[in-house]
């Protein structure tokens, strides 16, 4: 088994150390929810960042819920497994129809999470998006199209721990991809920490306000 990280605060201070050449105090911070949202808060702590959350769903394959055919984010952006959609004879038309159905469920969740705070634009600030792993990376490239689109100076996308497929795929995709660990034998984002037990959303919203 192998562990690099006690449990996503530790994570996020390391994490921290390694974006710390990137960031200034006003660049912006934005957690995929939820387990993203802790890693994050550390990090904008510590640098000294606005924090702000950023709601994505995985659309799962058929029959496998845990692997994702496609990411949506509450802003409506899609990204697309092809080769999963593929394989399991999921069409383009099948999941936009299931995303635009998370759309509205995905803004209600981030509105929630914001206590009527507005998102937080990243336009002509240096942006990070930062999750607990990436393992398919699917969940972050739908993530990096919907702030890409707000036009920040600088797009980051960071994580403590991510698959070398997963590097691959967001690399063209940003300005800087920050990791310390990208490897090419990658199971689950579970296996690099002692404790990666599920966030919740109380604790989404105890992050945000600064309560931690």
């Amino acid at each position: 088994m192998r562990v690099f990280f006690r449990d996503r605060v530790e994570a996020g201070v390391k994490l921290a150390d390694e974006l710390k050449r990137h960031l200034g105090g006003g660049s912006a911070v934005y957690g995929v929810a939820r387990g993203g949202v802790v890693v994050g808060g550390v990090v904008a702590r510590r640098l000294g960042c606005l924090l702000d959350v950023i709601v994505v769903k995985k659309i799962g394959a058929p029959f496998n819920p845990e692997l994702a055919v496609a990411a949506v984010t509450e802003f409506g952006d899609v990204a697309v497994e092809e080769e999963v959609a593929g394989f399991y004879g999921v069409s383009r038309e099948e999941i936009m129809k299931r995303a635009a159905e998370q759309v509205p469920i995905l803004k209600g969740r981030g509105e929630g999470y914001r206590g009527g705070r507005g998102f937080l634009s990243p336009t002509g600030k240096v942006a990070v998006i930062v999750d607990d792993g990436l393992a398919t990376g699917t969940t972050m490239v739908a993530a990096v199209q919907s702030l890409k689109k707000m036009e920040p100076a600088k797009l980051i996308a960071s994580a403590p721990v991510a698959s070398t497929e997963a590097a691959s795929k967001l690399r063209p995709l940003v300005d800087e991809l920050v990791c310390p660990h990208i490897l090419p034998e990658f199971y689950a984002v579970g296996e690099f920490y002692d404790d990666f037990s599920q966030v919740t959303d109380d604790e989404v919203v105890r992050y945000l306000s600064g309560k931690f």
